[in-house]
């Protein structure tokens, strides 16, 4: 696959874009995304200059879904994700993926703003110590926290967005995650 491009129609963008809460000023009101709820659409209207390049990672990952393999293992302090493919692209985007979600996150550069997890995951980043390991089919990635409401959020994430997203691809990335049952914010 190396070198070719998947193509997508307009609108498969537009509600790529929206489910991973990408800036689109005015859309929202003129109702151009056809269907897509608010809560995806993100109030944040700066440019994020390397937003472009993970939403394009992004989308291939969630358009080659079916050649992903998750496993999650769960500990009191935290998770560890081990997620694979056997088509060497996939692999090395999961790679490049989770390279940027960890810049993001020591940045509190957050995406899905509007997604509930994902806010509350990106207002507690400072207390999250992510640790990648590079896998030559994947990666495998440790998120602790010494915080044990930190860790409900880890393991939402882990099994009901992320696990969920590899399993189902665009359609799921469509549906905001929930806080975890118990979870307070």
């Amino acid at each position: 696959m190396t070198g070719d491009h998947h193509a997508c129609s307009r609108r498969e963008f537009l509600v790529l874009a929206a489910a991973i809460a990408v800036p689109l000023p005015g859309c929202a009101q003129q109702g151009e995304l056809g269907g897509v709820p608010p809560w995806m659409l993100t109030p944040d209207t700066k440019t994020d200059p390397d937003l472009d390049r993970d939403v394009r990672i992004i989308h291939e990952l969630l358009v080659h879904h079916q050649e992903i393999a998750r496993t999650v293992d769960d500990f009191s302090y935290g998770v560890r994700a081990t997620t694979t493919s056997a088509n060497r692209d996939v692999a090395a985007n999961l790679r490049t993926h989770v390279e940027r979600m960890r810049w993001r996150l020591a940045r509190g550069d957050a995406i899905r703003q509007l997604d509930p997890l994902f806010a509350e995951l990106f207002k507690h980043h400072a207390q999250i110590d992510l640790q990648v390991e590079p896998l030559p089919d994947g990666v495998r990635v440790l998120e602790t926290s010494s915080d044990p409401r930190v860790v409900m959020l880890l393991r939402q994430h882990a099994v009901a967005a992320v696990s969920e997203f590899a399993a189902e691809g665009v359609e799921r990335a469509l549906r905001p995650t929930p806080l975890p049952p118990g979870y307070s914010a």
